[in-house]
């Protein structure tokens, strides 16, 4: 556990280095990269690949800083409500990420697919606040970075709870310990949302039907990505009038080639297809 989380200022994969990860990422698709890199995005000088956590706890790492990039540039200015549904250490990881390099967030929402809420946190849905003790389902670092940027933290006893009335829905794996999403009740997203699929497996029909508009990571991985658990982007880019619509890739984004939704009230989905991508992992 201790390995995943970041220290102040630091990039966890990086030894103390204080850096901006997603401007990383920012400028290589600015000058041409692509999400993939050999390493993944640790890939720079004095960041070894192969050093610290495991290969499935970088490619988190690495998923979280795509989910930060696609929030900072297709959300806000505005005060950012968040959701974060999936297993207990990606989003730890996934919350830490967007705490720390995404502006204007004020509420986090989690869902635990692997570890049940408590009656009493099942019941009270209230935010944790610094008069608590710190919760036992989140690492204490975590916590005392979420409450020195003034960021209320509260865990949901079910998907939809945790989705309701985010403007920041992140899936971070949502399958529990079954390999399916949890059941119970469906997940309605805002008007206007950002819905951002880092599970590397294709989204549940209740979510994906509510979506105007797709935005991957990187285009060119639509079809690999589809042998692998995530199809749904390459049946968009061939069906000629599809539901789920595919505008583009997050370099576009950052190059101003797309702006993304076209109707502010249209759900905005971006699919991470390095996630479902073994190479990455």
């Amino acid at each position: 556990m201790d390995s995943m989380i970041p220290r102040p200022g630091a990039d966890p994969f990086c030894g103390t280095k204080a850096v901006d990860p997603v401007d990383t990422v920012t400028e290589r698709l600015m000058t041409g990269g692509t999400v993939v890199q050999p390493t993944g995005i640790r890939g720079r000088a004095g960041c070894p690949g192969a050093a610290g956590p495991t290969t499935r706890h970088r490619a988190v790492y690495d998923a979280a800083v795509l989910v930060a990039l696609a929030a900072r540039h297709l959300l806000g200015p505005e005060v950012i409500t968040t959701s974060v549904i999936g297993r207990g250490l990606a989003v730890q990881l996934h919350t830490m990420i967007l705490a720390r390099y995404v502006p204007w967030i004020s509420h986090v929402s989690v869902f635990l697919t692997d570890e049940p809420a408590t009656p009493e946190e099942a019941s009270s849905g209230r935010a944790y606040d610094d008069s608590d003790p710190a919760p036992s389902y989140f690492d204490a670092r975590v916590v005392d970075e979420l409450d020195l940027a003034g960021i209320a933290l509260a865990r949901a006893a079910s998907p939809a709870k945790s989705a309701f009335g985010s403007n920041l829905v992140v899936v971070a794996g949502p399958d529990g310990p079954d390999g399916h999403w949890p059941p119970g009740t469906p997940v309605h997203l805002a008007k206007g949302a950002l819905l951002v699929n880092a599970s590397g497996r294709d989204l549940p029909p209740g979510l994906a039907n509510q979506v105007g508009q797709v935005i991957v990571d990187d285009l060119s991985l639509v079809e690999q990505a589809a042998e692998h658990g995530l199809a749904r982007p390459a049946q968009a880019h061939h069906s000629p009038q599809p539901r789920y619509r595919l505008v583009g890739d997050l370099r576009q984004v950052v190059l101003g080639e797309r702006i993304g939704r076209t109707n502010q009230e249209q759900v905005l989905l971006v699919e991470l297809l390095s996630s479902a991508v073994p190479q990455l992992c």
